[in-house]
């Protein structure tokens, strides 16, 4: 639960001449170019289309992404924390007062958020500068211990990892008990803490909002207007963020499953040669951040040539939606043929696919099947640069 005792009483904001340009993304994979208008009464979000309002439902929305000029974007600031919570949310301010069960934090939107530290995921004092350091924590944030926390200590140059449990943090600091005994965290010397998972996992968010800064506030939405998004936290506090801050907006839709989320029945790859490459959830098959041509995706599922994945469908889904190509880390090379099959039918086959292809997004009828394959045949240059990303791969109800 987030607690805040502050009253919100105005909007950061900058008036702009007309509504701001947004790109959104149905759960079909639909992409409309629009402007922004803001929030219903009813919760739907409002865009200009063609000088119409068109309102649509958050469940129906997969994304809405703003344009963002690279010069927008604040480095990263030494005196700022970075907190993640259990919920998606990722706060970035500065520690103004805290004690053995909450961390204080002022923050640009609001100037007094109080997190319980049992909502805390990750906190950092440090980033980029320290890359060794970063590497650590950004692994055990990704594979939360669920018995102890663990605190990142920084020694000339060396990494060190203690485990834990954390007692208290505040502006200079805190204590964290490892061994049965008391060691000051110092400000000088401390990383970061990744804190254990919690029993009972948060309600997943309706939306996650990312601002320019690389914060991130998950919630519901719950009004605005052309200058500002009013998201709703999951303690009640309400924080308007303006419109010109905002990068992009991902909705959770109860209609969508990401196939990352599943565990394959069967995996078969068969290669061209000797190298087996295994499929990897979320990243690209070399284990890079999954992107095709400039665009980055942070869902999917990234294998090589040839490789065929089966799913077993955990009830009944419509379409299948992706957005296919070869991952910008082997581009220009690669050449593949994408296809689906369903209960043993051909119902997708995107014919070749190189290297020098832009993102294509694809919409598969699948009504009534219980299980489909994900299939990558080898294209006109054997396997050379068969880098596949199924991006964004989705069961939509």
């Amino acid at each position: 639960m987030i607690i805040c005792t502050c009253v919100i009483s105005g909007v950061l904001a900058a008036v702009t001449a007309a509504p701001p340009a947004v790109r959104a993304v149905t759960i079909e994979g639909q992409s409309l170019e629009a402007n922004w208008s803001g929030v219903s009464p009813a919760g739907a979000v409002v865009l200009i289309e063609d000088g119409k309002p068109r309102e649509i439902s958050p469940d129906g929305l997969m994304l809405l992404r703003w344009p963002v000029e690279p010069a927008s974007r604040p480095t990263e600031s030494g005196h700022q924390t970075t907190i993640d919570l259990a919920d998606g949310s990722r706060v970035i301010g500065r520690i103004i007062a805290g004690d053995a069960k909450h961390v204080t934090v002022a923050t640009e939107p609001l100037p007094e958020l109080r997190l319980p530290l049992t909502e805390l995921a990750g906190l950092r004092w440090r980033g980029s500068d320290q890359p060794e350091a970063l590497a650590a924590f950004e692994k055990a944030l990704a594979e939360r211990d669920p018995s102890q926390d663990t605190l990142f200590v920084v020694r000339e140059g060396r990494v060190t990892a203690l485990k834990g449990v954390t007692e208290s943090l505040g502006p200079g600091g805190g204590s964290f008990r490892w061994r049965e005994r008391s060691v000051p965290i110092q400000a000088g010397s401390a990383f970061g803490i990744v804190f254990a998972a919690g029993v009972q996992p948060p309600a997943a968010a309706q939306a996650t909002c990312r601002l320019t800064d690389g914060s991130r506030w998950a919630g519901k939405l719950a009004g605005g207007d052309e200058r500002s998004v009013i998201v709703e936290l999951g303690g009640g506090t309400r924080v308007a963020l303006p419109v010109a801050r905002i990068e992009e907006i991902r909705f959770r839709s109860d209609r969508v499953l990401f196939l990352s989320d599943l565990t394959p029945a069967e995996f078969v790859m068969e290669p061209f040669g000797t190298t087996r490459w295994p499929y990897r959830k979320d990243r690209s098959v070399a284990n890079r951040p999954m992107r095709i041509g400039e665009e980055v995706f942070e869902r999917g599922l990234g294998v090589h040539s040839r490789s065929v994945l089966t799913f077993d469908l955990p009830g009944r889904f419509s379409r299948l939606a992706a957005v296919i190509g070869i991952d910008a880390g082997a581009a220009p090379l690669g050449n593949v043929v994408f296809r689906v099959t369903a209960d043993g039918r051909d119902v997708f086959n995107s014919g070749p696919v190189t290297g020098r292809d832009p993102p294509r997004p694809i919409s598969v009828p699948i009504e009534g099947a219980k299980r489909i394959q994900l299939i990558v045949d080898f294209g006109g240059d054997l396997d050379i640069g068969d880098q596949a990303d199924w991006a964004h791969a989705r069961l939509i109800r």
